[in-house]
């Protein structure tokens, strides 16, 4: 069944937000089954773009200026060149949503725990917002 997802950060400036399909294999019941089919899945993308990285980078003229207007230019490597293990990163996101630090919504509605039951249809969309934590102090 193919879904899409959505990124937001609160801040980026980056507004709109940008539908990413993916697709679910195994039935999903509730959203704690969504989301680690979703995080196995990028873990093994993540994972396969480490083997795939080629020895000789370099940036065309065309991906030099597309850099530059963003005011950032890189060779698109990695800084942690390590396989990512799947067990850890299921561990991190269940952490992450436990104490809050990204919302999920559910073609709008907010779910907000990991056993609420899911009805699923072909290209439903989910949001994912990462909170930001604000600086300063409490009181």
């Amino acid at each position: 069944m193919r879904l899409f997802y959505q990124q937001k950060v609160i801040g980026k400036k980056s507004r709109k937000l940008q539908k990413i399909p993916f697709s679910i294999d195994e039935p999903v019941t509730t959203l704690q089954d969504l989301l680690v089919q979703l995080v196995t899945q990028q873990v093994q993308q993540f994972n396969e773009k480490m083997v795939d990285t080629p020895l000789h980078l370099y940036l065309t003229d065309q991906q030099l200026d597309d850099a530059t207007q963003y005011g950032k230019v890189h060779f698109g490597e990695k800084k942690n060149d390590s396989l990512q293990s799947v067990d850890q990163a299921m561990s991190n996101m269940l952490q992450a949503f436990q104490d809050e630090l990204f919302l999920v919504l559910h073609n709008e509605e907010s779910l907000d725990s990991l056993t609420t039951p899911l009805t699923i249809q072909e290209d439903d969309v989910f949001t994912f917002i990462k909170l930001t934590m604000l600086a300063g102090r409490i009181w």
